[in-house]
């Protein structure tokens, strides 16, 4: 009996231990077939929280939403940093944006307190805006760039109020986009046509711009589905001003916010030199768009815009003359024959200031001949 019961005791024993060799054995196999991953201690900080392994369960959307775009930038970055090594200039992320920008609201009110623009500049300061005001979608491939071009002088006041709000504006619709300020310097007649053609020459030599957004200051859009782009027809984009009581003054207006394309403005040849003073130029604008195009526009319930107030310009009192002309100096007077000299391009925090000189006399005096000619007896 004792020698059984001994036998039975030694096998059991036996048994354990077979068993807990083997279990060891799985666990250490296990261990070492499983990888693991170790962050250093300067990574696992609060600061950082998507440096962390993510927990089990459903993440927030706003957090999926962070780590796409932490992802979506990293790559960018080291996509951007491989093609500097190629020398190229203009670097676009690869991810195209969304065809119909998701943040567009409809109807928008602006803020039209004037405030300072250091203020402005404080307020807009998280926006990612380059030096100079150019502002790209910072997570995907923009289908326009768009260049605004504004003809400025003494228009502080309404500077400040669009720069506060087009910014903003702009980056909802997710356009690769830069304001322009052309400036004449004092003491020589103000020319808007002339600064458009101005800042269109001068935008083209930094950037390859799509689409030309020609834009007064004193101008605010109130609907952000009025995209800033440029469509196949040459666009008039502020349709219903409030001054004139949210109704288009006349079919063939083309005045305020007009958009064109490259190509539609080297077939117009530009906008005319010809306008020194206030008035003329618009009407002028559109007898050259209808001779190759037809004017666009979006509906009047979109293309609103409030006119913001200041001082009335002194009319240009020769305009009638260059109007009766019609289009007969469109081929000679325009990109073609641009006169002027660049003396300053300022890279400000939230637009480039470009202040420029020309010369009246020389300006009318390249088409003077040609108006002789043309000019039709009263």
């Amino acid at each position: 009996m004792l020698n059984r019961g001994l036998r039975q005791s030694l096998f059991v024993l036996v048994l354990a231990l077979h068993l807990i060799v083997l279990s060891t054995y799985t666990i250490l196999r296990y261990q070492r077939s499983t990888p693991t991953e170790t962050y250093p201690d300067h990574i696992l900080t609060e600061a950082d929280p998507f440096a962390k392994p993510l927990s089990p369960g459903p993440l927030p959307a706003s957090l999926i939403e962070k780590s796409e775009r932490l992802l979506l930038n990293q790559n960018y970055k080291r996509f951007n940093k491989q093609q500097k090594s190629a020398d190229k200039k203009y670097i676009l992320p690869r991810v195209p944006c969304p065809l119909l920008p998701p943040n567009l609201v409809g109807r928008v009110t602006a803020d039209l307190f004037s405030y300072e623009m250091h203020e402005v500049e404080e307020h807009l300061a998280n926006s990612s805006i380059q030096l100079g005001g150019h502002w790209s979608p910072p997570h995907c491939t923009a289908h326009y760039r768009v260049a605004i071009i504004i003809p400025y002088r003494n228009r502080d006041m309404q500077l400040r109020i669009f720069l506060n709000f087009m910014h903003p504006f702009l980056q909802k619709q997710q356009i690769d986009y830069q304001i322009y300020l052309v400036e004449p310097i004092e003491k020589i007649k103000f020319n808007r046509a002339l600064l458009f053609n101005i800042g269109f020459r001068e935008a083209l030599k930094e950037y390859p711009w799509q689409c030309f957004i020609f834009h007064d200051v004193d101008l605010i859009p109130e609907d952000d589905r009025n995209i800033y782009s440029c469509p196949p027809e040459p666009r008039h984009m502020s349709v219903s001003v409030n001054t004139f009581n949210y109704q288009l003054p006349y079919r063939g207006i083309f005045g305020g916010v007009s958009a064109m394309t490259i190509k539609q403005m080297e077939a117009v040849n530009g906008f005319s030199n010809q306008y020194f003073g206030w008035g003329g130029e618009d009407d002028d604008m559109s007898a050259r768009v209808i001779t190759k195009y037809r004017i666009s526009r979006y509906p009047a319930s979109i293309g609103r815009y409030r006119m913001l107030r200041h001082r009335p310009d002194t009319p240009n009192s020769n305009r009638f003359t260059f109007l009766h002309l019609g289009t007969g100096l469109m081929n000679h007077d325009g990109l073609s024959n641009l006169q002027y000299d660049v003396v300053s391009i300022d890279k400000k925090k939230l637009f480039t200031h470009i202040l420029v000189n020309y010369n009246e006399t020389l300006i009318k005096a390249s088409v003077a001949d040609l108006v002789k000619k043309k000019k039709k007896p009263h």
